[in-house]
């Protein structure tokens, strides 16, 4: 493949002025937007494809994203090219974390959250990003994997500075660490990974993951170490940072919308569309590069073999061909979105971070009475890739028990499936 990155350099640095959606995509791409970029993302989805250079091509209407998230996907890849493989490590993440042993950790998730609460209700004020989005999910990933409670600060800080998933490696938008930082965070991560494989091979009576992972793999057979780290830290770096952004755009969404509280106290069961209303409207994963195996046809849009596609899914899922106030927080529109990809590389840890936001919005609306913005503005963090608060400062008028009814008396019964157009976009079909 040709390389994306010079093409792309060349186009701006010839002489040759850019029009004025190449110039927004580069705003976007260089974080300069990135506090609020959809209204920049709004523009170029409205002037269409957007060619940087003769390899690299940004798409941003949902037609245009799902249509190459399906060939991408499917289509052979060049000689020598980058494809988007699905090894083996990542079809045995996907058996073992599918929607049914999801629902086994519902009760453990339920806890993990109550005593994050317990913890901060004496202060009366609650930072979301510290105190609730980064470690609910860090111990459920540990407990899963069967890695040490007291382990949790080492690995946020790794797993934080490797974050080489959201990294892209063609237009260069993604992790803000150093070349450094990554590199280190990575050999640790890798030895940390080796050793706690290793002290499980043999052992028949591990339950957690990656004692599964040690003993079996795909059809039985058994997984290299290396794979078996593989899996682990796959599972580490790519649903650890979503999975807190996600938590914490949530309640940023109840919170600019607190009539939804009150709704979600009387009816639980509201979680799962506040959940995925907010993977269409803020998601985390903005932007996601895909590599054309062959020549594509993508909605009248000829892409060459060999093309880098830039998929905008933040543009995307605002689309207006898919409801008529795409900008509108809705959960009961029932808008589609393609945050979690499209088979078969949607996200194995989908079920997981789709579960942990739901126990936190239900709890912190049954349990932080009052909840309302504390003073200062929401900041986010520099990347471009993975849209992620720094801080979410809440105050509170108190903090209910935790021996408080999970589902309140008279609610309905709570729902185990997803909406149905969460089902649709999981399978990349859209509609």
């Amino acid at each position: 493949m040709r390389s994306g990155r010079s093409a792309m350099h060349l186009s701006f640095e010839s002489g040759a002025g850019p029009d004025e959606a190449r110039s927004l995509v580069l705003r976007f791409l260089s974080g300069d937007v990135h506090v609020d970029p959809y209204p920049v993302l709004n523009r170029i989805r409205e002037a269409g494809p957007v060619w940087l250079g003769d390899d690299v091509v940004v798409l941003s209407s949902y037609a245009h994203c799902a249509a190459a998230l399906r060939a991408a996907d499917r289509a052979p890849a060049p000689a020598g090219a980058c494809p988007v493989p699905v090894p083996r490590p990542h079809r045995a993440l996907d058996r073992v974390l599918g929607a049914d042993a999801t629902a086994d950790l519902a009760p453990l998730v339920r806890s993990l959250v109550d005593d994050r609460l317990d913890s901060v209700a004496a202060r009366g004020r609650l930072e979301v990003v510290s105190d609730l989005a980064h470690p609910v999910p860090m111990a459920v990933l540990s407990r899963l994997l069967g890695l040490p409670a007291a382990d949790t600060q080492w690995l946020h800080r790794r797993v934080t500075a490797l974050g080489t998933t959201f990294e892209l490696p063609v237009t260069g938008a993604g992790n803000p660490a150093s070349p450094a930082e990554r590199r280190w965070a990575e050999a640790e991560l890798e030895t940390y990974l080796a050793e706690a494989v290793r002290s499980r091979r043999g052992r028949a009576d591990g339950d957690d993951l990656l004692s599964r992972l040690a003993r079996a793999g795909e059809h039985g057979e058994r997984l290299t170490d290396s794979e078996a780290v593989s899996a682990g830290r796959f599972l580490l770096a790519s649903g650890y940072e979503t999975t807190a952004a996600l938590v914490s755009a949530c309640v940023l969404a109840l919170l600019r919308a607190p009539h939804e509280i009150d709704a979600l106290r009387r009816d639980p069961s509201r979680a799962w569309r506040l959940v995925e209303e907010t993977l269409r409207v803020d998601p985390p994963v903005q932007v996601v590069e895909r590599l054309a195996g062959t020549d594509l046809d993508l909605c009248g849009t000829r892409v060459p073999r060999g093309t880098v596609m830039v998929l905008l899914l933040a543009a995307a899922h605002r689309d207006p061909a898919l409801t008529p106030d795409p900008d509108v927080f809705a959960p009961d529109g029932g808008s589609p979105h393609l945050a979690i990809g499209a088979d078969p590389h949607h996200c194995p840890g989908a079920p997981l971070a789709r579960l942990i936001a739901r126990t936190v919005l239900v709890r912190f609306a049954q349990r932080v009475a009052g909840a309302r913005f504390a003073l200062g503005s929401t900041s986010y963090r520099p990347s471009v890739a993975l849209r992620g608060l720094r801080a979410l400062w809440v105050d509170a008028d108190g903090f209910a028990a935790r021996d408080l009814p999970w589902r309140p008396a008279g609610a309905p019964a709570p729902d185990p499936r997803p909406p149905a157009h969460a089902a649709h976009d999981a399978a990349g079909r859209t509609s």
